[in-house]
């Protein structure tokens, strides 16, 4: 188990690592997640009595001949327990997320147990949106207060590894990339990015940025320079009435006289990301697949093309699960089969959750 698991995730770590220059076929992607399916079903103790409750076993795994047929299991499987893959751990030690909850929730938990493939997919998915580090590349941001306090968020530890993998300006430390209520501070670190040639990709949750930009407004600053990327995520969080992404958007381009708002789709039981370039649609990196299911029938896929529930596909979650169904409703974007989407929300009584998204 533990050669089998080491030989996947060397093989899945070369193939996020070319996407920098090679697209992925959709037989490349098959076969490996079909590998990963296998290994998944026989050494991940959670996922394994999930399938078996679903009526699978050892014969009908073995025979599965495309991905889009394998069982998903909820997210919410990261409370019932650690959901570990055999034989996949790295050397390095392990790190962990927490789901962020809300006073009396279980909080789900992701236990990392292969940094260097999250490394791997968090800044290869991150080079294909915003560039390569250097010197004409972009310079991350990060505006996450609530996510700051907690040294178990997925998000600021995103932001501080790409940070730390060059998306920063000479001489900085990570640290110094992150601003909470420091709005001067802020307007003074994208002035400081713009002045080198290089762009500033401003990332922040939702509601910190519509305060970041009524102040950028009423700074007399006029509009935010084309160059600057500002990158939404994870919602109000309760500090503000929820908006509709349409209300969100139109709001921060109104007060930045910025021309679009770029996003970001992600959450703790996910080591990968999609990233928007506008208009909330959203498109996976090569290695993250989705497939929407049917609101009326959760165990089966809707056909149509129509809105459903989504069910994400991450071979970078080769140490947890990689075959995962999530709360949020959406709808598929044309020309981007199986990778790309539009959250519309979240289905009734599903729980809010900390993820990267809007609640509508």
């Amino acid at each position: 188990m533990k050669t089998q698991g080491q030989a996947l995730r060397t093989a899945v770590h070369a193939a996020i690592s070319k996407s920098a220059t090679e697209d992925w076929t959709d037989e490349a992607f098959n076969a490996l997640a079909l590998a990963v399916f296998r290994h998944q079903f026989s050494g991940n103790a959670i996922y394994r009595r999930w399938c078996l409750a679903l009526g699978w076993d050892d014969q009908r795994a073995a025979s599965l001949g495309h991905w889009t047929a394998a069982p998903t299991m909820p997210v919410e499987a990261f409370k019932w327990g650690e959901v570990f893959t055999q034989g996949t751990a790295e050397d390095e030690a392990a790190f962990v997320f927490r789901t962020s909850g809300t006073t009396g929730q279980t909080r789900g938990e992701h236990v990392v147990r292969t940094p260097s493939l999250y490394a791997a997919s968090a800044q290869w998915g991150f080079q294909r949106q915003f560039g390569p580090p250097g010197e004409d590349g972009g310079v991350l941001l990060g505006m996450l207060p609530g996510y700051l306090e907690r040294s178990d968020s997925s998000l600021v530890h995103m932001v501080m590894d790409l940070r730390t993998a060059g998306w920063c300006l000479p001489g900085e430390s990570p640290e110094q990339g992150f601003f909470l209520d420091d709005f001067d501070g802020l307007f003074k670190a994208i002035d400081a990015v713009l002045e080198t040639q290089r762009f500033p990709v401003l990332m922040g949750v939702t509601w910190a940025l519509v305060d970041a930009a009524e102040a950028w407004s009423e700074s007399g600053r006029g509009s935010l320079p084309s160059k600057v990327r500002v990158v939404e995520t994870g919602g109000m969080k309760g500090r503000r009435k929820e908006w509709v992404r349409e209300e969100v958007h139109t709001h921060l381009m109104g007060h930045f006289g910025c021309p679009a708002i770029f996003g970001e789709y992600g959450m703790t039981e996910l080591l990968s990301q999609a990233w928007s370039s506008g208009q909330g649609q959203y498109v996976t990196p090569p290695w993250m697949r989705i497939r929407i299911r049917r609101t009326d029938d959760p165990l089966s896929l809707n056909t149509q093309g129509a809105t459903g529930g989504l069910d994400v596909v991450d071979l970078a979650n080769l140490g947890s699960c990689s075959f995962l169904s999530t709360q949020d409703l959406v709808r598929p974007i044309q020309g981007h089969e199986n990778r790309g989407f539009e959250v519309l929300g979240r289905f009734d009584h599903s729980e809010v959750r900390g993820c990267n998204l809007m609640v509508l």
